[in-house]
């Protein structure tokens, strides 16, 4: 079934709640994810020593929950801007012709062939209800793998500009010190953005059209209650007590999740793909009743621990492909604007 948001509603609660698609786990489960991430960042023999500083690593952790608040104001701009940045629905892809592996990397490649698609294919992709779609956002199935991709290289970019100013000969000049300061904060600012979409990509109801209860044929009788997401990013941590003190007592799986330092576009497919294959159990469990019990916390650890390591593995991946060449080194001194 094409993609949920754009069906015609009956009441307005329920055009407001289409045009809003829900956050991915709370902001304390995004803030434990990002400091597993940092632990796991910082086993890596060249991890720079600040950020492993208690101060930074907070800071960092609570960036991670900033692209929710940007959800808070509510205008078309944001929201087209930011809103699909949170989710692709893998099923919603098809009437495009179109797979998760298949799709571009590129967001406006990728728009454009879904716009090509539409073009050619009306009868196969429903027009979206403008009266829902104020942002016009409820056409896309989503843009969770660009927009991480997006933030990896932007943080890649911000290493590699510390990197470069704490390599000049007058990087201890207080000139310098202003700037590597600034460096930094960008770098906790990308790292915490970062973190926010791998830690979306993890919550399996941010990968699935069936993102707020089953829709369509529904033969196994799974819940079409749209509290399942609200239950999914917070009730159930909480009452299992998924927290940073819980989860960092169980030992990492170290399996690499990045292959490609310099692109990792198909390790974060994988990523999606894992989560995604979860949506079915995930629904399974809660016909069961067990994701009140044990079967639940495990099921819901995994998830928040996968994403934990995928994003400790690309906070790396960024690190290691920002080692400045002799040319950026040159490049920045050219550009860099004269007082």
């Amino acid at each position: 079934m094409f993609h949920t948001r754009s069906l015609v509603l009956t009441a307005l609660i329920g055009l407001l709640l289409a045009a809003s698609p829900a956050p991915a786990w709370d902001a304390a489960g995004h803030r434990t994810i990002t400091l597993l991430a940092l632990d796991r960042l910082a086993q890596a023999k060249d991890c720079p020593e600040w950020l492993k500083a208690d101060a930074d690593r907070q800071k960092i952790a609570w960036q991670s929950g900033e692209p929710d608040r940007w959800r808070g104001t509510r205008t078309p701009t944001l929201k087209h801007e930011n809103d699909t940045d949170h989710y692709i629905d893998v099923e919603d892809l098809e009437p495009f012709g179109l797979t998760l592996r298949t799709m571009p990397m590129l967001r406006r490649e990728y728009v454009s062939a879904l716009a090509v698609a539409r073009a050619a294919n009306p009868d196969r992709i429903p027009p979206v209800n403008p009266a829902a779609d104020a942002a016009k956002t409820l056409g896309y199935p989503g843009f969770l793998p660009q927009a991480i991709m997006e933030h990896h290289d932007k943080l890649r970019s911000s290493f590699n500009t510390l990197r470069i100013l704490e390599s000049l000969p007058d990087a201890s000049s207080s000139r310098r010190q202003l700037q590597i300061e600034q460096a930094r904060a960008n770098i906790r600012v990308e790292m915490g953005l970062l973190s926010h979409f791998v830690g979306d990509a993890a919550q399996p109801l941010h990968t699935t059209t069936h993102h707020h209860g089953w829709v369509g044929d529904n033969p196994k009788g799974y819940t079409t209650d749209r509290g399942i997401h609200r239950r999914i990013d917070g009730t159930v941590i909480e009452l299992h007590r998924l927290n940073y003190a819980a989860l960092s007592a169980i030992p990492a799986d170290p399996a690499p999740r990045v292959a490609d330092h310099a692109n990792p576009w198909n390790d974060v497919l994988s990523h999606i793909e894992r989560s995604f294959a979860k949506v079915e159990p995930l629904y399974a469990l809660e016909k069961s009743g067990g994701l009140d019990k044990q079967p639940g916390k495990d099921f819901i650890a995994e998830r928040l621990l996968d994403g934990a390591a995928m994003l400790g593995d690309l906070y790396a991946s960024a690190w290691k492909a920002s080692k400045p060449t002799a040319q950026e080194i040159e490049d920045y001194l050219k550009y860099e604007a004269k007082d």
